[in-house]
């Protein structure tokens, strides 16, 4: 089992020097819970980027990335190239793993993947937004006759100025390092964050725990409101 735990005494108040995470039972005293929470709070103001793991007393419910910027990039597209074209909001999915953008004629949708979103950068996110608007527009204008890369979508490309290919080469391989795992301790609530998902955990509030879910997360530059996201 591979843990990453931060020393306490050269990052916490003076207060807490007298006290180790291996010294937090869990009998949940009341003294325990809240040198927890003390824990918890400074660990949760680090950087994330450093190779340590981080219980997060103050993280609110992790969701999927959002995806503002891109329908507002779409927004500004079609008002150039296809005015009469409304798309609904962008479908985030968790599910899209190889793929990483569609486009469903039926329901007008663009869809792109979480951990494009989340840990892709920002000319691959563009590139395949793009990719994906260009079938939109194509279908706007033809319907469902053409072909989906035939001369049409080649046609709609050039007017877009990007490459008219059947996919989107976007680079994954360095993504699996970025992936971590995370649970709530059923006991004090804390964000348990791992690096692969594992039978069981201990808490920095001394409990352990048998997670029944661990949910794949990544950090993330692009949100404002948490510094995880969902994936």
């Amino acid at each position: 089992m591979e843990i990453y735990i931060l020393p306490v005494s050269p990052i916490f108040p003076n207060s807490l020097e007298g006290d180790s995470i291996s010294t937090l039972k869990p009998q949940g005293t009341r003294h325990g819970f809240n040198i927890a929470v003390k824990i918890a709070l400074k660990l949760s103001k680090l950087s994330f980027k450093s190779l340590q793991y981080s219980f997060d007393i103050e993280q609110r419910a992790i969701e999927k990335p959002k995806s503002r910027f891109i329908d507002l990039m779409i927004s500004e597209i079609l008002k150039i190239h296809q005015p009469k074209l409304q798309l609904p909001e962008v479908r985030v999915s968790r599910r899209m793993r190889s793929t990483l953008g569609s486009y469903m004629p039926s329901a007008k949708q663009i869809a792109i993947s979480s951990r494009l979103l989340a840990m892709g950068e920002d000319g691959d996110i563009r590139e395949v937004v793009m990719h994906e608007v260009a079938h939109a527009i194509v279908h706007a204008r033809f319907g469902n006759k053409p072909s989906a890369h035939g001369r049409e979508f080649k046609a709609v490309c050039k007017e877009l100025d990007i490459e008219p290919r059947r996919y989107v080469d976007v680079s994954t391989e360095k993504w699996q390092t970025r992936i971590r795992y995370a649970a709530r301790c059923k006991f004090c609530n804390l964000l348990v964050v791992r690096k692969r998902r594992m039978p069981f955990a201990r808490c920095v509030c001394g409990s352990k725990i048998y997670p029944k879910l661990w949910e794949a997360i990544s950090e993330s530059e692009r949100s404002q409101d948490s510094d995880w996201v969902m994936i």
